[in-house]
This record gives structure tokens, sequence and C-alpha cells, in this order.
């Protein structure tokens, strides 16, 4: 320990004008910001997804069958009553929603026990209407209304494209009333979808998609066993309805993450060019050990052993300053008030332990990578020629 001391200080020691090196600070700041911003970017994104799944997840219904032959309705429904599994009669199909000159392609879901779903999850989120207020009526979104310039209380049309007025070729049209506004403050959600009773639905779509809405999902044994008894039908978990926004949601996280962490690299390949630089500065220095007897790997521990310190000080400052960003962030909503009003919801910060673990393993990997080449070049100097070296 002795031997490494020494030679530490031996190499460390500059000349005059070499007494300051600031542009190792270039390196230390850069993984500094680079760790900073994967640590922002994936608990921006982990908070958005966590808040985003739970409302998603609260609308849907966990599981549910659809494509079922008529004639196999009721002998699925027996099934699934034998096996102790709660489930609803619905409907689903796309309807053109219009209001005066103004329309918009929606999907209409007609649910069976529509006052439970009502109470449990549209009242919650219930911007405009009484609770108990005409349940036969339609529920839209907010953002929907906002676009179609839709009131509570209003009669809209739903135009039919499955039924067509065999005297004018058009599709045909129903009038709703309009008995509530929910806001789920999930854009997409909140304009494409709208709600209403299974049996007032019914009435309009007799023809449609039947679907089994079931109050859990199922294992995966069993969902095989009803396919092979009733051929032709099919089973969906709520994931599987917004599979394409979950996969968007991920390829965000991880072309953020890559950003921050090519910041590192950055900040790595300068590493490597100032700890090459530093060789170079000390190379009488280094053929004055080696003529002491200082072998090649103690000379190259200590370079290495620079990237080391480096990297586990400059990862951890950054992960401290983010864990300080996060808390002010639950003190003064300090990320949320940097975007425009009303484009974000309100969503925590989230950073797990296992994020901050591989944030600084990667960023120490990148240093350590980028300080093998410097360390390699002072550990092979021939002693002789490095002591008569001239800068």
């Amino acid at each position: 320990m002795n031997k490494y001391r020494f030679i530490l200080k031996f190499i460390s020691r500059k000349q005059s004008r070499y007494k300051y090196n600031w542009s190792l600070l270039f390196p230390f700041a850069g993984v500094i910001i680079g760790c900073l911003t994967v640590a922002l970017t994936i608990s921006i994104m982990e908070g958005m997804e966590y808040t985003i799944f739970t409302k998603l997840k609260n609308i849907s219904f966990p599981g549910r069958f659809y494509n079922i032959s008529l004639s196999d309705v009721d002998e699925i429904k027996g099934l699934l009553t034998k096996r102790h599994i709660n489930f609803q009669d619905g409907i689903e199909d796309q309807v053109m929603l219009i209001n005066g000159s103004d329309f918009r392609l929606v999907t209409i879901h007609g649910i069976e026990k529509f006052t439970e779903f009502k109470n449990t999850v549209l009242n919650s989120n219930l911007m405009e209407g009484e609770p108990a207020f005409q349940q036969s009526g339609l529920y839209i979104g907010r953002s929907l209304a906002l676009k179609l310039d839709i009131n509570l209380g209003d009669t809209v049309v739903i135009a039919l494209p499955k039924q067509i007025n065999l005297f004018t070729g058009l599709p045909m049209k129903r009038g709703i009333f309009v008995a509530g506004i929910f806001e789920l403050e999930i854009l997409d959600y909140d304009q494409q979808h709208i709600f209403t009773q299974f049996d007032k639905l019914n009435d309009f779509l007799p023809d449609t998609q039947h679907y089994l809405y079931l109050d859990k999902g199922l294992q995966n044994n069993l969902i095989a066993e009803i396919k092979e008894e009733f051929p032709g039908i099919h089973y969906k978990f709520w994931e599987d309805d917004h599979s394409s926004f979950i996969s968007a949601m991920k390829l965000e996280k991880f072309t953020y993450s890559i950003i921050g962490f090519l910041i590192i690299g950055i900040a790595g390949f300068t590493l490597m060019s100032m700890m090459s630089l530093s060789v170079i500065q000390k190379v009488p220095q280094i053929g004055i050990l080696r003529a002491m007897g200082a072998k090649r790997i103690a000379i190259g521990k200590i370079f290495i052993s620079q990237a080391i310190v480096t990297s586990i000080i400059s990862s951890t400052i950054g992960i401290f300053l983010s864990l300080v960003v996060i808390q002010l962030d639950v003190r003064y909503n300090l990320i949320r008030s940097l975007f425009p009003g009303g484009l974000f919801f309100d969503f925590p910060l989230i950073l797990d332990q296992q994020y901050i673990v591989m944030i600084m393993a990667i960023s120490v990997i990148l240093l350590i990578l980028a300080g093998i080449y410097p360390s390699l070049k002072a550990a092979s100097l021939d002693p002789v020629q490095a002591i008569g070296y001239q800068r």
C-alpha cells in the first residue's frame, strides 16, 4: 500500500505550468450531467407510466372474450359460472359521434352492469353530471366534449356504420342524451372512448360484436381450454388494448435514456483524452519510477484508479442531484411546472433502487473502459526512453 501511495504522489507532482489541470473537470461534469439526465428521464417516464397504467387499469376490465358465436353465448356463460368467474355482457363498436357540423369516429362501450361501472370508475373522474343522473345516457370525455362543443344535457347523434338506411344509403342515426362528462387526463382515451348502458346500445346495435367482460383475468390454461372447446373465440387481457401505447412509452423511455448514456460516453472519451495527455505530461516521472523498480502493473493501476474514482464520485453526485430534484418536485412541482398548463397531468417522479444501481454501474463501466487505454500506454513505457523524453 505504501508503495502505491508513493507512486501516486510521485506521478501526481506536476511542473508549474501544469499546476492546475482544469480540463479534467469536463469529463467529471459530463458524467454528472449524464447521470442526472438519465435518472430524471427514467423517474419522469416511470411516474407517467405508473399513473397512466393505473388509470387505464381502473377503467378497463381485466379480461374479456369476444368474437363469440351467438349460439355459444349461454354455454360459455354456464362454464364461467361453474368456475365461479364473474362476468357481464358488453358491446363495443366504432361509431360516428356527431354534434351539429362537428363529428369524430369513436369507440362506444355498452356495459351491462353500467351503474356499478359508473359508480366505481366514472364517478371518480366525473367533471360534470350528477352521480345518479340519467344513467341510461351517454358519458363522454372532457377533451372530446370540448372538441365537438358538447355540453352536459345536450342530445348528440350517433351514426351507426353497420346499419344502412335502405332509402338513403346512409348510416342509420340515433339521438342520445349526454348524461356525464368525465376526464381521465389521458388525451387519446378521453377523445376516443364513450360509454353507455348495454341495453341502450343493444337496441341501437343489435347485430354488433358481443363481448363478455370478466372481473378478473384468467389463467392461460383456462383460456386455452375455452378456446379449444369453442373454436373462433378470442380473449384479451386489458394490456392488449393498450399494447401500442405501452410500447411507445417504453421506447420513449429507452430513447431518452440512451441520450443520457451518450453524454456519459462522450465524457468517457474526454476522460480518455485527458488521461492520455496526463500520461504524456508525466513520461519522465513514469520513467524514473520504472527505473527504480516499479512494475508495469503498479503504474497501470494508478491511472485506472483515477478513472474508477472519477466515475464513482461523479455518478454519485449525479444521482444525488437527481434525488434532490425529485424531493423538490414533491414539494414544489418543479418538473411539471416546466410544461405548458394542461399538457401534462399530475404524476409522481419515481426512481427505483434498481435504476440507481444500473445508472451507476453503466457509468463506472464506461469510464473504466475509457481509462484502460491510457493505463496500458503508461504501463508500456520504456524506462530509458521515458527518462530522456523531452516535451
